[in-house]
């Protein structure tokens, strides 16, 4: 029997390079966050009420029974492509929000999360996006729905060793089926909005780019489950002051992680060749124009 077996010195190395990397990326982080911090900055009056808003609707849409989660996976990709739009003209101002200004961006942020609409063009793959996070999102509830039933919705506590190990493995399943879901969102998005690329082929690229920077997107996912726990801290106290804290913070989180979202889509899409779609490689291959709006998100 042949035995196959790694030197130690390379082993070591492996093991290195994978901790380099790991640092690296959590480092790419921490830098979208910054600057996601530092665009929020700019105009925090239109992107905070925005943020107010969408806390709002996904706080007061999480209490209906059992229709919540699919209003929030309709609304979800037609709020952050509205906050897309707002990021990229925030972006390309590139100054602060005057003081005169402030008051009327503040009156206008609730009807700038419909802003995806404004643009005829743009409603059909809102749409579609809705269509295909809502009908996810159902099919993760039904999956669940078959798999454990009743003890999805039964208090836990009150469950069996064995039915609570099986509705942990389905919790920790439907958690993935989330991430990848939003995944394949988080730069389709922009990609079908911001650069007119069709949603199909953005959607594969997407979940390509946040498959190769995972950790680093880590980073920006703790920061927006970061009101949700505290929420439910709070919650356990009173509802009420888990709600309240939902919106004080969760106006200022969701913005600044959309923020952060839109820098590391100019960081990847313009400073990685191998995330262009094809045919915008073989524009660029031959020294064409490849139409490509997106630029490194540094201030």
């Amino acid at each position: 029997m042949l035995v196959l077996s790694i030197h130690p010195r390379r082993r070591d190395a492996v093991r290195e390079d994978g901790l380099d990397r790991f640092w690296k990326h959590l480092r790419i982080g921490r830098r979208w966050l910054l600057n996601g911090w530092q665009l929020f900055m700019r105009n925090p009056w239109l992107l905070g009420g925005m943020g107010l808003t969408a806390a709002v609707v996904l706080g007061v849409l999480e209490l209906i029974p059992l229709l919540g989660g699919l209003l929030i996976a309709l609304v979800a990709p037609i709020m952050l492509s509205s906050v897309y739009l707002a990021l990229e003209a925030i972006y390309r101002q590139n100054m602060v929000l005057p003081v005169e200004l402030r008051l009327s961006a503040l009156k206008q942020s609730p009807r700038q999360l419909l802003a995806v609409f404004r643009n005829e063009k743009r409603v059909l793959p809102a749409a579609t996006a809705s269509l295909l996070s809502v009908t996810t999102v159902l099919l993760i509830h039904l999956l669940v729905r078959l798999v454990v039933g009743e003890a999805w919705v039964a208090n836990w506590s009150n469950l069996d060793h064995l039915t609570l190990f099986g509705v942990l493995a389905v919790a920790l399943l439907v958690f993935v089926l989330y991430v990848l879901l939003a995944a394949s969102l988080i730069y389709a998005l922009p990609l079908t909005f911001l650069r007119d690329e069709p949603l199909v082929p953005s959607l594969r690229q997407s979940l390509k780019a946040s498959r190769h920077f995972t950790v680093a997107l880590l980073v920006l996912l703790g920061v927006l489950l970061m009101p949700l726990f505290l929420g439910m801290i709070a919650a356990s106290l009173s509802p009420w002051a888990g709600y309240l804290l939902w919106l004080v913070i969760g106006s200022v989180t969701l913005p600044v992680v959309s923020a952060s979202l839109y820098c590391s889509y100019r960081d990847i899409f313009s400073a990685h060749y191998n995330w262009m779609p094809a045919d915008r490689r073989r524009q660029a291959a031959r020294g064409g124009p490849t139409n490509n709006h997106s630029g490194p998100c540094d201030f």
